[in-house]
């Protein structure tokens, strides 16, 4: 019993893993050695249609984008200019956010990147909020893809083993802040009776303080949504049709100091005492 259990764990935790990682395609995985040459034009929006962003997208990218050597913020007017141009579009990619869906581009709310050039994007991360802690992990877990390819399968084969030997030696020693909206009420009832190292209740504004601070005693869990580019078509009664993106929920374990991921403990939106009790089944291992 004890064997199967454990095997459910591994199965779920490289779910999480897998289902992350990587990009798809082998045409998207050739562009990102170009793509990783070039200067990033890093598309700012303007005066007041997005508050905050211009200001939180360049720290985001200060503190945590080292793919690509040269950074260029560009206005949309100029973003344009340069992408209607055959021989200037040539020699940049491109980093925007957009909040409408692309069609076979990108879902709405979409940190999305690619070559100028090119009308679909090599990858993109879906990204709900626009705070910079926010920012800052979606710049980080866009890298991990980009840095993986299609190679994912075998990385995850390699790093298995690390993961979950990193748990083993952390949740002795650090906090594990759990986001008390996305916790269940299971959880909150018995979370005193299942978990026994050290944990926090905390609001998603708490994680995104110990990300900026990059406290070093801080694990967190963040629900991740991944999302497939919109290529399907959902027709409405008025004759109308509007592209649609399928998307499942992860949840997935970082480490605050410097928002590497470590884990997942399996698909869904809510936390429940069935996560913990996987962790807890590392810990035995």
């Amino acid at each position: 019993m004890k064997k199967i259990i454990l095997n459910a764990f591994i199965i779920l935790f490289s779910l999480g893993i897998n289902a992350q990682m990587g990009v798809l395609g082998k045409k998207a995985a050739k562009q990102i050695e170009i793509l990783k040459e070039r200067p990033l034009l890093v598309v700012l929006w303007e005066e007041g249609e997005l508050d905050g962003y211009n200001e939180n997208i360049k720290k985001a990218i200060d503190e945590v984008w080292t793919f690509s050597s040269e950074i260029v913020y560009v206005t949309k007017d100029e973003w344009r200019k340069l992408s209607k141009d055959k021989e200037e579009s040539s020699k940049y990619a491109h980093l925007y956010y957009t909040v409408k869906m692309l069609n076979a581009n990108a879902p709405n709310h979409s940190l999305v990147i690619g070559l100028l050039e090119n009308k679909v994007s090599i990858h993109f991360v879906f990204t709900p909020n626009t705070g910079a802690a926010d920012l800052m992990l979606s710049l980080k877990n866009l890298q991990l893809d980009l840095a993986i390819g299609n190679n994912y399968k075998k990385v995850v084969n390699e790093q298995r083993v690390e993961y979950m030997q990193y748990i083993k030696d952390s949740l002795p020693h650090k906090t594990l802040y759990i986001n008390k909206n996305l916790a269940t009420k299971k959880l909150l009832k018995k979370i005193d009776d299942v978990y026994s190292y050290p944990f926090k209740l905390v609001s998603h504004e708490d994680i995104n303080e110990a990300i900026l601070n990059k406290d070093p005693d801080v694990l967190f869990i963040r629900e991740f949504v991944k999302a497939q580019r919109p290529t399907t078509k959902t027709k409405f009664n008025t004759g109308n049709s509007e592209t649609a993106s399928m998307h499942f929920r992860l949840k997935m374990i970082y480490r605050a100091a410097d928002l590497k991921l470590i884990g997942g403990t399996g698909p869904g939106d809510k936390v429940d005492v069935r996560d913990l009790e996987m962790l807890l089944q590392v810990m035995k291992m």
